[in-house]
């Protein structure tokens, strides 16, 4: 099954120059796929994707999501989108910083009528048990990583964008992260994954972004 698709896009920004982070990029996204998106430092990663997160808008090409084209959305069917389909594991982990952490869950769960034991299991999982009831920053860097990874995954969305999910973890949590990411897509998510580490490696399908181009490739792009 087809999650998304993207057709021809581009997208530019005017910083006293004219900037062109994505040329003419193609991508097929279906139900299942790991996909790690390498590249030097900015060269448009992020940039694609929060266009696929539809945060932001192509300037030219064709972007479908289930078939349909999110930009001919209403405010609010965008903001449904996003919070029922996407997760997003961006490198802010934007935690609400007066709600602690097992509260910053429920924020999310509670609207998508998550189990409460989902919830206890997914905290368990990321090591969070004994944290759940602190606030965001009375936790590591790391710790704060993993609580937003538990958030952004615990509704089950079908699109997961993850930009540098093992920043600020160490080994062993990093395996721990790439195992909870697997494990969406062996439900039938797809995944999306920026990254400059040896993580890239789990992925099913790797490409890298250079000059505005996506390819796909099976070397390592540092």
């Amino acid at each position: 099954m087809e999650i998304c698709t993207l057709k021809g896009i581009s997208k530019s920004f005017t910083m006293g120059e004219k900037i062109t982070p994505l040329r003419d990029v193609n991508l097929q996204v279906m139900a299942g796929d790991f996909i790690a998106i390498e590249g030097s430092s900015g060269t448009g990663k992020s940039t694609l994707l929060y266009l696929l997160g539809t945060l932001l808008k192509a300037d030219s090409g064709e972007y479908l999501i289930e078939g349909k084209n999110p930009y001919s959305f209403t405010d609010s069917q965008l903001s449904e989108l996003r919070a029922r389909k996407i997760g997003f594991l961006f490198q802010e982990t934007n935690l609400i910083q007066a709600l602690t952490v097992k509260q910053n869950i429920e924020f999310v769960s509670k609207v998508q009528k998550v189990p409460d034991k989902d919830v206890e299991e997914l905290l368990a999982e990321f090591g969070l048990s004994e944290r759940k009831d602190f606030l965001p920053f009375q936790l590591s860097g790391g710790q704060q990583r993993r609580a937003g990874a538990v958030r952004s995954l615990i509704h089950k969305p079908m699109l997961i964008l993850a930009d540098e999910p093992s920043n600020d973890l160490d080994e062993h949590w990093s395996k721990v992260m790439i195992t909870q990411l697997k494990k969406q897509t062996e439900r039938g998510a797809a995944v999306i994954m920026v990254s400059h580490n040896d993580i890239s490696q789990y992925a099913n399908r790797r490409y890298c972004l250079k000059e505005g181009k996506l390819q796909e490739t099976d070397k390592t792009y540092p």
